[in-house]
């Protein structure tokens, strides 16, 4: 089933194609530190079908269960479950939850290619 997910395809304008980074440098490109770039996206980063190039590190708050961020960090870690008992043990230990509670730090290992 399909949540029209897309993943960054490269743009081919005029025989040419451009990398993810090439077409950002040329978006920013003459704004100023005050200028903001806003767009949309149809990304949805959940368990099992988004592969984490860059980052190995996540910090974030502690989301409400049914948020897409959930999905996110699900993902992060590789699965729903591992999210579940860690949130478990964060009501456990009374950590605060939502916009205004905890902080937490997720790792995980680093893939070597």
């Amino acid at each position: 089933s399909s949540l029209g997910r897309n993943e960054w395809a490269q743009l081919a304008l005029g025989g040419r194609d451009y990398s993810a980074s090439e077409a950002l440098k040329a978006v920013i490109k003459g704004k100023s530190q005050n200028d903001f770039v806003q767009g949309r996206t149809s990304l949805m980063i959940v368990p099992g079908t988004y592969d984490f190039k860059v980052v190995d590190e996540l910090v974030t708050n502690f989301h409400a269960p049914d948020s897409t961020l959930m999905l996110l960090v699900s993902a992060f870690l590789g699965s729903g479950r591992k999210v579940r008992d860690v949130y478990h043990e964060a009501q456990n230990m009374g950590y605060r939850f939502l916009s205004y509670g905890d902080v937490c730090f997720f790792s995980r290992s680093k893939k070597r290619k």
